[in-house]
C-alpha cells in the first residue's frame, strides 16, 4: 500500500515533467540530449574497434566498413527520433521553406549553389583551415570560408605559395573535383614524372631515381612510415608506403614514363622535386653522354 500511495504521489510530478519535454523548450533539450548520446556512442564504437584491432590487426578495409555502417546507423537514428520529436513544427516549417526557396531559386540559381556549397564546407570535417586543397585548376591552403566564397593562398606549380589570395565561389564543391593533399596530416605522398623515349637505359634510371630519393628524404622516411602508421590505425585505412617506390608506364610507342612515389612533408614538395629532378638529369647525362633523352617532367600529388 505504501508503494502505491508512493507513485500517486509521484504522478503530478511526473506528468508535470512530461508536459515540459512537450513544449518548445522541452523538445530543443532532448534533441541536444540525443546529439551528445549519438555522438558519444559513435566516439564509444570508434574506441572499442580500436582496441579490438590494436593487438591483432585484422582486414583494414572490413574494419573500417563495419565502422562506417555502425557510425551511420546511431546518427540514422538519432536523426529520425529528433524529426519525430519535431514532427508537428517541421510540417508547417517545409511548407514555408518550399514557397522561399522556390522564388529564392526563380531569382539566383547560383546563390543558392554558394550557399550549400558553404553548409557542405563546413559540415566537411576533412576540410579546416589550412588544409592544403585542389580544386579544378586552382591549388592552395584554405585560409578562410564564407556564405558565398572560399580563400586559398595559391601554391603554384613549383609547389610554393605565389603570395596570391583566390577568392572561389562556394558553387565549385558541385562542378568541380576537391582534392583535400592533406587529408592524413603533415605528410603526404608525391609523385613525380619522367619521361623518356625507348632508348632508355630502365635499370639505370630507376636504380638512380631510388637512390636519390632515398638521400633527400633519409631524414623523414622513418617519420613518415610512423605517421602513415598511426593514420591507418586510427581511420581504418590503407594507405601507399611511405618508401619510394617506382613505377612504368607506356604513353605511347615512342615515350615511356617513369613514376616515381615517395612521402613527404607537404610544405617541402617544391623543394623535393627540384632537388631529385635537378641532379637525375645531370648524373643520367653523364652515364649516357650520347643518348641523353628530352626530358619531360610533370608532378602530382595524392
Amino acid at each position: 500500500m505504501e508503494i502505491l500511495q508512493f507513485f500517486k504521489d509521484l504522478e503530478p510530478a511526473v506528468e508535470q515533467i512530461f508536459n515540459f519535454l512537450g513544449g518548445r523548450l522541452g523538445k530543443l533539450i532532448l534533441s541536444v540530449g540525443l546529439l551528445i548520446l549519438a555522438g558519444a556512442i559513435s566516439r564509444l564504437m570508434h574506441w572499442r574497434l580500436l582496441r579490438e584491432t590494436k593487438t591483432t590487426p585484422p582486414q583494414t578495409g572490413n574494419v573500417r566498413a563495419t565502422w562506417v555502417r555502425r557510425k551511420n546507423i546511431v546518427w540514422a537514428s538519432a536523426v529520425l527520433l529528433i524529426v519525430a520529436l519535431w514532427s508537428n513544427q517541421i510540417t508547417g516549417f517545409l511548407i514555408s521553406l518550399a514557397a522561399i526557396g522556390g522564388a529564392l531559386l526563380i531569382v539566383s540559381k547560383e546563390f543558392i549553389l554558394c550557399l550549400w556549397g558553404a553548409l557542405i564546407i563546413s559540415l566537411n570535417k576533412s576540410l579546416r583551415i589550412g588544409s592544403t586543397i585542389e580544386v579544378g585548376q586552382f591549388t592552395g591552403q584554405l585560409v578562410n570560408t564564407g556564405f558565398v566564397t572560399f580563400e586559398l593562398a595559391e601554391i603554384g606549380p613549383s609547389k610554393k605559395q605565389t603570395g596570391r589570395l583566390l577568392s572561389l565561389p562556394n558553387s565549385l564543391v558541385f562542378t568541380q573535383a576537391m582534392k583535400n593533399l592533406s587529408i592524413y596530416g603533415s605528410y603526404g605522398i608525391h609523385l613525380i614524372d619522367f619521361n623518356f623515349d625507348k632508348s632508355v637505359r630502365i635499370q639505370n634510371a630507376e636504380t638512380l631515381v631510388l637512390r636519390l630519393a632515398d638521400e633527400a628524404g633519409k631524414h623523414w622516411i622513418e617519420e613518415a612510415e610512423r605517421h602513415f602508421s598511426a593514420v591507418e590505425r586510427d581511420n581504418f585505412v590503407d594507405l601507399p608506403k611511405a618508401r619510394p617506390e617506382v613505377f612504368w608506364t607506356s604513353v605511347d610507342e615512342k615515350c615511356l614514363r617513369m613514376t616515381l612515389r615517395l612521402a613527404c612533408p607537404l610544405n617541402r614538395r617544391g623543394q623535393l622535386e627540384k632537388s631529385i629532378v635537378k641532379r637525375f638529369w645531370v648524373e643520367y647525362a653523364e652515364q649516357t653522354p650520347a643518348q641523353t633523352p628530352q626530358q619531360v617532367t610533370e608532378s602530382t600529388t595524392s
